[in-house]
């Protein structure tokens, strides 16, 4: 046998937003709809061929896709949105009248990471981000015992990795999905609010990603700090990967109310790029 195997029962994380449940719900997690959603370039066959999953490397990918999502969003609505920030700025924890934002909202996607147990082996290819994976058929001969290796190394060391599977995950294979804290209008009114905190919280391990793709920090050492300081290593909220716990997610308060989701999308991406910036690291 010369690839390498993630045994059936294994646990793996992929990071995605909001707007991607339903769908994924749906069709589970297919290569070419994932790349189209993500808004990247394929580089490689693992790229087109595989889904990425990982550990920390999932809030990564979560952290990036909602990034894109949002930048996209205030662009093409940029009025809308700036003037939504204006009233954010100059009325502090009140919600803005603006009926305009029920149509802006509902494309506003939060980062979430999805958990999934394999229900079959299944095989990994290398994340060529840490390590040089395969590349595209070459004349010479590719040695399959070292591309073996190079993805066992990518995934004990980097927790990060392409399943090369036909059709994809199916969406029977995720178990929950975890979100950060959302918080309200009331929340916000005080720095030191609890739940604002922890929204920070929750921004810090997307950052924790970033710092493992953009420094190479290995990711066992972040979540080995974060789970010391703060005793967990996901998101603080989670819920079921099913149709009920997502019409119970999608009609929380601040997912429901268009002016408070997009509040919520307002926070994380100001403590992201807040807390980024600290590390050096670019968003643009």
């Amino acid at each position: 046998m010369t690839d390498f195997i993630l045994p059936a029962g294994s646990l793996v994380k992929y990071g995605s937003v909001t707007t991607r449940l339903y769908p994924i719900l749906r069709n589970g997690l297919r290569p070419e709809a994932e790349l189209a959603a993500s808004g990247h370039q394929a580089e490689g066959p693992a790229v087109r061929q595989g889904i990425y999953v990982g550990e920390l490397m999932s809030y990564y990918s979560a952290c990036v896709g909602f990034c894109n999502a949002t930048s996209a969003l205030h662009h093409d609505h940029a009025a809308v949105m700036d003037t939504f920030v204006q009233a954010l700025q100059s009325a502090h924890g009140q919600k803005p009248a603006m009926p305009e934002l029920e149509a802006v909202a509902a494309l506003a996607g939060l980062p979430v990471v999805l958990e999934i147990e394999l229900a079959e082996p299944c095989v990994l290819w290398a994340d060529e981000n840490f390590i040089e994976g395969r590349k595209a058929a070459q004349p010479v001969q590719i040695d399959d015992a070292l591309l073996r290796a190079k993805a066992e190394r990518s995934w004990t060391t980097w927790r990060s990795a392409a399943i090369v599977r036909e059709g994809g995950i199916p969406s029977a294979w995720i178990k929950k999905f975890h979100f950060p804290r959302l918080v309200d209008y009331r929340d916000v009114s005080s720095a030191k609010n609890p739940r604002v905190r922890e929204q920070t919280t929750d921004c810090a391990l997307m950052v924790g990603g970033l710092m493992q793709s953009w420094h190479k920090d290995a990711p066992a050492e972040l979540l080995a700090a974060f789970r010391r300081q703060y005793g967990r290593s996901d998101f603080s909220q989670s819920a079921g990967f099913d149709e009920t716990s997502l019409e119970r997610f999608f009609n929380l308060s601040a997912m429901l109310d268009p002016a408070t989701r997009l509040l919520n999308q307002m926070t994380l991406w100001q403590d992201i790029n807040a807390l980024a910036k600290k590390q050096e690291i670019p968003l643009a």
